[in-house]
């Protein structure tokens, strides 16, 4: 199956990229930003981005999340605060409303369907 492109701010991609070349366990982020369309403009408000909050469902287990997608410094699941590096993270970044994605996490392969995108901002 082809993945769909995936939108990622000139301002995201700058510190992400910083981000994996510091941090170890980066392999698949970095591998998603360099498949990314990269915007100096405006990305539309309903695409993830760090800092936005999204619910998705996940469709192996039918349960639907809400969380604010941040760098790993500010992460925090018990407050919904999801570490970029997490693999469902990385999975999200970049796609938007309405899309499903094919993304292999550790308890296996998985699909998950992003609900709302919220970007404040």
């Amino acid at each position: 199956m082809k993945k769909k492109q995936i939108i990622v701010s000139q301002h995201d991609y700058d510190i992400l990229k910083t981000l994996c070349y510091h941090a170890p366990g980066t392999a698949r982020l970095k591998e998603e930003l360099d498949r990314a369309v990269v915007r100096k403009t405006k990305v539309p408000d309903d695409v993830v981005q760090v800092n936005s909050t999204l619910q998705f469902r996940d469709e192996r287990s039918g349960a639907v999340r809400e969380v604010q997608l941040v760098l790993p410094a500010a992460s925090n699941i018990q407050l919904g605060k999801l570490s970029i590096l997490s693999p469902i993270g990385t999975a999200l970044l970049g796609y938007s409303t309405g899309d499903t994605i094919d993304w292999e996490v550790p308890a296996g392969k998985t699909q998950l369907h992003i609900l709302r995108v919220v970007n404040e901002g």
